[in-house]
Parts: C-alpha cells; sequence; structure tokens
C-alpha cells in the first residue's frame, strides 16, 4: 500500500506504508526524496545489499528494530550527518508558528503524535507514530494542514488537535519485537515483518487478524523503557528546502 504525490518540481516520490514499527523511518526516507531528492529506502524489504534508513540507524545504534523515538535537537544533528550539507533538519518545538512558518516556506514537519484506529490524532498519550506534514491547503484555514502516514491517502488535521496530540504522548515501558518468517502463513499481509510480543521468550503472537503467527527463533528484541515525554512530546523535526 502507497500514495505518490507530486513534489513542487513536478516530481513523483511515494509514501509507502510501514513494514513493523517503523513509521519514523518511512517518514523520513519520503523526506529526503521529496525535498533532496535522496533515495533512501527506509527498509531494505529483505535485500541485505541495499543500504537502508533502518540498517544505518540499527548500526548507528538509533534505533533497536526500527523505532525512532528521538525529536531532539541530537537526531536533527545525527540526521543532517547522513549527508551533510544537503539536509536541513532542526528539532522545534511542535507549535502552529513553526508548522506554518516551514511550509510557507516550502519545508515539511516531521511531527510524532499519538494515533487513533483510524489515523486521526488523538489526546490518548499511547500509539506514539509519526507523520509528514505537507502544505497548508487553504490560505484562509490556517489551521489545517495535508497530512501524509500509513501509505493510504492524504488525510487532513487540525493544527490544534495536532499540537494537543503531540504535548499527551506519554512514556512507555520495555516493549518485546519478534519478526514472522517468511512463508510462514497463507494469507498476504501487507507491511507485516516485525511484530509486537508479551515478553522475550515469546515463540507466537496473535495478530489483528487473530490468528496464531509463529515467531522467528531467536528474533525478538528488547527496545528499553523510554521517556518519550522528554524526547518526542512538545517537539518535531522541520526539514528546509
Amino acid at each position: 500500500m502507497s500514495i505518490t504525490v507530486t513534489n513542487p518540481e513536478g516530481r513523483k516520490v511515494e509514501f509507502k506504508d510501514q513494514r513493523g514499527p517503523t513509521c519514523g523511518l518511512y517518514a523520513l526516507s519520503f523526506v529526503l526524496e521529496y525535498l533532496y531528492n535522496m533515495n533512501i529506502p527506509a527498509t531494505a524489504n529483505g535485500d541485505k545489499t541495499k543500504e537502508s534508513l533502518r540498517n544505518r540507524f540499527k548500526k548507528d545504534g538509533k534505533t533497536i528494530v526500527g523505532e525512532l523515538y528521538d525529536a531532539t535537537a541530537a537526531m536533527a544533528g545525527y540526521i543532517n550527518a547522513l549527508a551533510s550539507p544537503t539536509i536541513k533538519c532542526q528539532a522545534v518545538a511542535c507549535d502552529a508558528f513553526n508548522i506554518t512558518k516551514t511550509l510557507n516556506e516550502g519545508g515539511l514537519c516531521m511531527v510524532p503524535f499519538c494515533v487513533d484506529a483510524g489515523g486521526n490524532p488523538s489526546d490518548s498519550g499511547i500509539h506514539a507514530h509519526w507523520c509528514v506534514l505537507q502544505a497548508i491547503p487553504d490560505k484562509t484555514k490556517p489551521d489545517e494542514v495535508t497530512v501524509l502516514h500509513w501509505g493510504d491517502k492524504v488525510r487532513k488535521f487540525s493544527l490544534t488537535a495536532l499540537k494537543n496530540s503531540n504535548n499527551a504522548i506519554k512514556n512507555v515501558e520495555e516493549q518485546y519485537w519478534g519478526k514472522i518468517p517468511a512463508g510462514s502463513y497463507s494469507i498476504p499481509i501487507e507491511g507485516l515483518a516485525y511484530v509486537q510480543c508479551r515478553t522475550a521468550a515469546d515463540t507466537s503472537v496473535e495478530c489483528e487478524y487473530l490468528l496464531p503467527f509463529p515467531i522467528k527463533p531467536g528474533s525478538v528484541k528488547q527496545i528499553p523503557a523510554t521517556a518519550l515525554r522528554q524526547t518526542l512530546a512538545g517537539k518535531m523535526l522541520v526539514f528546509e528546502k
């Protein structure tokens, strides 16, 4: 599943659906191609010869299985170093002024927020997720922005709702994620590679399909408890053209 949009230069850029807990890397991959014409896939999709953002971030200790839990200045500096001086990323406060300024100047915003089942901002404090803000489509509605995530459709969010959702992000406890072996299921499950487990010793897991899937032996990884109130809440990453 994916959606294609056209950037101001007329290039077609695809926003792909994430595989496992990799929403931030898929958002970043889109931003790099949209603004800087840099084609770095978020994940290698099984091709170990490809240099992907997930491979790079894992190698540098910035992620465990693909999660991106950092919108601080340190992360902005790391992203800039991927291809300096082409990439121009900053960590700023998540507010209407910074969003409007960035979008009006032709940049993009990567914003963490709490996503609900319909893909909209929630004040729940849980299900931290990343989206890309692309534009303010109607200048007479300055609170409304065009949003991309999940690779299914273009959405519109209220900036007020998005800011409230961002500020509501809560800390997370330790998590366990395991990998489903290729060919272990008979129905196509788009985007599924890593799934959340209950413990490090899980050998199977039930997904939203209510079917038990085997977990690849030795693949379960622990993501430590993370103070998202310090690393994500109230923050976002902005990219200048």
